[in-house]
């Protein structure tokens, strides 16, 4: 008996020999002979097989159509052509089986799998399994299951779920092939006009006129989807041998939708001397315009407003702004300073990235401090206290020392206040009236004297500095720092997505106060007001730092030190846009070149020009950071002045109101 791999031996090797004796029948090369071609495969063996096999109709359009899917027939041609090493993939309809079954027969070398094309089967995800290679023939009359599937956008036709991404029923990465084989069915132009197909770069609609076959494909991004011949098909052959033309290296002029916004320095609108827009410059825009060179495409910009910026994402699933304009294929590609993130990932498509940068807060800057602090600035409060401590023990034990000698002190030394004014006048460096007499009192206080002479000099050496210098607050350094100084957050809203995935406390905690309203013309003023903190990337923060808000060597807003990572800037494009693969190497290149550098600094020396004309009529009052004294740098001083006389008078009342009391206890009356 025969094993089925024996039987599978003998199947294969059969229809090698069915194919070698095919090749030995070469076809005339001449359109008159389509006869004598039709001849030639009736009578084949492997003709003779599919009879068998198929009880196939003898007719002439049966002679053709079997001509399309025998060997070195055109459908067999561009299998071995495009799709040698593709997982292959047929759909056939009831009037199609035939066909198909003999197409599958002479790519028995490949791994092949045949649908009934039906709405189930489509709607199948694992239809559409991706692998390295897809090819995917159609074989039609009529065509309404294709026709309605290729029509729907399905990433959309679910309900909207902002945890849930539905799945991806159509292979936009795949080589199609349609063959229309009848002529009351769907025309080339009804189906490259579907919304899948536009979105599908290599698409070859077999068209059957007379004895030829006319191979369509689409031509994309010009205002009516066209529609152009790439080869024929006749006498068993393709005559140019291009079925699946590039057809994005060249865009012939083809207008390419560019929504953006003007952000510093990466998209810059160029005015006259008048005020007058002619033009975008910055490094977003450089980059759209060597693509629009290299590829040779024109661009329609879209400005989209102020308000909207990036984006924002509605309940109902929509979004606005740049996202917007992607994410509802309004645009075709959306540039100014877009971060790839996890959010927005697989709701559009991101190209190859071309630039990196971190995310970084501006605060305001550090504010001088009142000027009646500075006698106490030379001091950390830790010091001061400690100092504090020292008088009040050095008065305390200086009793015990005066008073329980083996010989006693001065009576003045036996009193508390007095040995607290003693202590006091060695911090001060006021002679003494009195000195102790013994060895223990004299010992303790040459050690004081010591330390009040170090703390001393150490105070009165920076008090100088600290009354003639402006003396700053503390600057914000890290994000628990921005937390904790009450300052209002502002940001686009895909930060706040970002931080509420985070794991860092200090960065969950910035959540609560993210303000996604605030007015982006007026958001780094009212920074430098000392309302705000605004995140935003490092380039634009820089450049509106040292173009806007710095003069004389001091700028009023200030970059927090402590950054996020790296983020890197890419392109966004509508989801399965054909675009994203095909500008990858346009986009690598111009990264490895350093062209972006190079565009960096010209745009920040356009900035910076533009704002020192803008401010040429300004007066800037330069604060020198050293300063001649004045009354309200010696506040502080008359403030402690103040104090003392204030306690002086306040002790002297109370003597007075309770010294009556006290003579009238002792019999002592005054008239």
């Amino acid at each position: 008996m025969l094993t089925r791999d024996s039987l599978a031996i003998t199947l294969v090797l059969f229809l090698r020999w069915i194919a070698w004796v095919d090749s030995q029948y070469p076809s005339s090369g001449n359109m008159a002979s389509d006869e004598r071609f039709g001849h030639r495969f009736q009578n084949s063996p492997r003709n003779l097989f599919s009879k068998v096999v198929e009880n196939e109709d003898e007719g002439a359009d049966s002679k053709f159509n079997q001509a399309l899917v025998s060997p070195g027939g055109l459908l067999h041609t561009i299998s071995k052509n495009y799709f040698r090493s593709c997982s292959l993939t047929i759909f056939y309809e009831s009037s199609t089986s035939d066909l198909a079954l003999q197409l599958r027969l002479t790519l028995a070398s490949w791994g092949v799998k045949m649908y009934f094309l039906e709405k189930d089967v489509l709607l199948r995800q694992n239809t559409w399994a991706r692998s390295i290679c897809d090819g995917f023939f159609f074989l039609i009359t009529k065509g309404e299951a294709l026709v309605e599937h290729a029509s729907i956008d399905h990433f959309r036709s679910v309900p909207y779920r902002p945890d849930f991404l539905p799945p991806s029923l159509w292979n936009y990465k795949a080589n199609y092939v349609v063959l229309l084989l009848d002529p009351q069915g769907p025309k080339p132009k009804e189906l490259v006009e579907l919304f899948n197909f536009r979105k599908t770069e290599n698409l070859a609609i077999l068209h059957r006129s007379q004895n030829t076959v006319k191979v369509w494909t689409h031509v994309l991004y010009t205002e009516v989807i066209g529609l152009e011949v790439v080869d024929t098909w006749f006498h068993g052959k393709l005559h140019r041998g291009n079925v699946f033309p590039k057809k994005f290296d060249n865009f012939h002029g083809a207008k390419v939708r560019v929504a953006t916004f003007e952000l510093e320095p990466f998209i810059v609108y160029a005015k006259d001397d008048s005020g007058n827009f002619v033009g975008r410059i910055g490094v977003d825009m450089q980059v759209i315009d060597g693509l629009s060179r290299a590829k040779n495409f024109t661009v329609d910009f879209f400005e989209v407003s102020d308000d909207e910026k990036w984006g924002n994402r509605y309940p109902d699933g929509s979004w606005d702004g740049l996202m917007g304009q992607v994410f509802s294929e309004a645009s075709d590609i959306a540039v100014c300073n877009v971060f790839i993130d996890g959010p927005r990932w697989g709701l559009i498509d991101y190209s190859f990235p071309y630039n990196y940068m971190p995310a970084c807060f501006v605060a305001p800057s550090p504010k001088p401090l009142p000027n009646w602090q500075s006698p106490t600035l030379p001091f950390a409060w830790s010091t001061w206290i400690s100092i504090g401590i020292a008088i009040l023990v050095g008065g305390v034990l200086l009793y015990p020392l005066a008073t329980l000698g083996v010989k006693e002190e001065s009576a003045v030394f036996r009193s508390l206040s007095y040995n607290y004014l003693y202590i006091l006048s060695s911090i001060t460096a006021k002679g003494v009236i009195k000195e102790p007499k013994h060895l223990p009192s004299r010992l303790y206080i040459g050690f004081f004297w010591i330390f009040s002479l170090i703390v001393s000099t150490a105070y009165s050496a920076n008090l100088v500095a600290f009354l003639s210098v402006a003396q700053m607050e503390p600057p914000i350094d890290t994000l628990k720092q921005l937390v904790d100084s009450g300052l209002r957050i502002s940001g686009n809203s895909i930060w706040k997505s970002l931080f509420e995935m985070s794991t860092d406390k200090a960065v969950l905690d910035l959540v609560p106060k993210m303000e996604l309203d605030a007015d982006y013309h007026t958001i780094l003023d009212r920074v430098q007001a000392g309302e705000f903190a605004f995140i935003q990337n490092r380039q634009f923060l820089e450049l509106n730092r040292d173009a806007r808000y710095s003069s004389g060597g001091r700028a009023s807003i200030r970059i927090v030190e402590e950054c996020f990572m790296n983020y890197n800037v890419a392109l966004t494009l509508p989801r399965n846009s054909p675009l994203t693969d095909n500008l990858a190497k346009t986009l690598m290149k111009i990264f490895e070149s350093g062209l972006l550098q190079i565009w960096k600094e010209e745009v920040v020396n356009y900035v910076h020009r533009r704002y020192r004309k803008e401010n040429e009529a300004t007066t800037v009052i330069e604060l020198s950071m050293v300063r001649p004294l004045d009354l309200s740098h010696v506040q502080g001083i008359f403030y402690i002045l103040g104090i003392g006389y204030l306690l002086s008078v306040l002790i002297l009342a109370f003597e007075v109101i309770v010294r009556p009391t006290k003579k009238e206890e002792k019999g002592e009356f005054l008239y």
